[in-house]
């Protein structure tokens, strides 16, 4: 071989080698911009993580702490909707239950393990919780504040004292709105119609779910107005046809509606005492920051609240705190939080700002 031919073998090596590490520093660069993309689609960052498991976990830990029965009532209802046997209402909220007895008889268990389905409820609640605040643009530490907030109020409801039963099917109701919530924000709200088929099946008060469509986009949008009418015509086909299934069932209180019901609650000071406990100072602080927050939070809290509370005081024992997990978690204690935080860090110029505009002209 000649040395002109040696000399462009060499060069030719010394290209490919320069060429070939090119090539991996290229695809090493792909791969870590790659990885920041995955990170930064994270609802969290890395360096929140260990409070945020923090936080959750203490949080599930507490309410599982407090969600006692003693007396075996979980069972007992879980036991009498599968079997068909259930009173009102009850019979006719079937996803729970039957969820409870699959997973007993996944894990080949004598009883539903219902510690653990507590504990499963409440971290996916604080998950969603997260997520859902971090999408009306709550800051992190806020969102883990409500998380609290929220682990605080369903403990003043539950345990040893505490007049709310184990209700599977309240904490599985929040699960859905959560996931409704999530939905609506990202502009997925297609989704809401076949949620509403689990949802319904769970509990009839998933009925204002589609609520939270047309308050993210208004009466005036034929698309949101549609989508809503589907949701509650499959909602409807749902509970006529659960309805249909298992015939009338007789109902489990005299006083169960009406006048007799608020009375007979009102009678009972405990009652009114744990009623007052878990929606806590929550109005007085609505009053106060629903004018700061966004309008689809306003527009939600108008929709849904009022007639909430309104049925569940006129149907249901007054002290029963968990009846209002669903609209505590979804508006209430976000629309509290999302208001008090602009008050707290509005900056000096949007002060001025708001009294020039608020102040009279002369």
């Amino acid at each position: 071989m000649s040395h002109y031919s040696r000399t462009a073998a060499l060069l030719g090596e010394v290209c490919l080698t320069k060429f070939g590490r090119l090539r991996a520093a290229q695809q090493t660069e792909v791969s870590r911009r790659a990885w920041r993309a995955r990170l930064d689609a994270l609802p969290f960052g890395l360096t929140e993580l260990p409070l945020f498991a923090i936080v959750v976990l203490l949080a599930s830990w507490q309410v599982t702490l407090r969600s006692y029965d003693p007396n075996g009532v979980a069972l007992m209802g879980m036991t009498n909707v599968v079997n068909g046997t259930g009173g009102d209402l009850s019979q006719y909220r079937v996803l729970s239950p039957f969820v409870a007895l699959g997973v007993q008889l996944l894990l080949g268990d004598a009883v539903p393990p219902f510690q653990m389905l507590r504990f499963a409820q409440m971290l996916i609640i604080s998950v969603l919780t997260y997520l859902y605040y971090g999408q009306l643009g709550l800051r992190p530490i806020t969102r883990l504040l409500g998380i609290c907030l929220l682990a605080g109020l369903i403990s003043l409801s539950m345990g040893i004292s505490g007049p709310s039963s184990f209700s599977l099917d309240r904490f599985d109701d929040t699960i859905f709105y959560l996931v409704a919530g999530l939905l609506v924000l990202r502009g997925q709200e297609g989704w809401i119609p076949p949620l509403m088929v689990l949802a319904v099946a769970n509990r009839e008060t998933s009925v204002f779910m589609p609520t939270l469509i047309l308050a993210r986009y208004g009466w005036q949008s034929r698309r949101a107005l549609v989508t809503a009418g589907i949701a509650w015509a499959v909602g409807a086909l749902v509970y006529l046809g659960i309805h249909t299934y298992y015939g009338p069932r007789p109902r489990v209180e005299e006083s169960y509606w009406g006048t007799a019901m608020v009375m007979r609650s009102m009678r009972m000071p405990g009652q009114v005492a744990f009623f007052l406990a878990a929606i806590n100072l929550l109005p007085a602080m609505v009053v106060l920051t629903l004018r700061d927050v966004d309008p689809f939070l306003r527009r939600l809290f108008w929709y849904v609240v009022p007639l909430w509370f309104a049925v569940h005081i006129w149907a249901a024992r007054l002290g029963e705190g968990i009846m209002y997990l669903a609209p505590t978690t979804l508006i209430i204690v976000p629309l509290v939080l999302q208001g008090l935080e602009r008050r707290l860090v509005r900056t000096p110029g949007e002060t001025a700002l708001e009294a020039g505009l608020q102040r009279p002209a002369s």
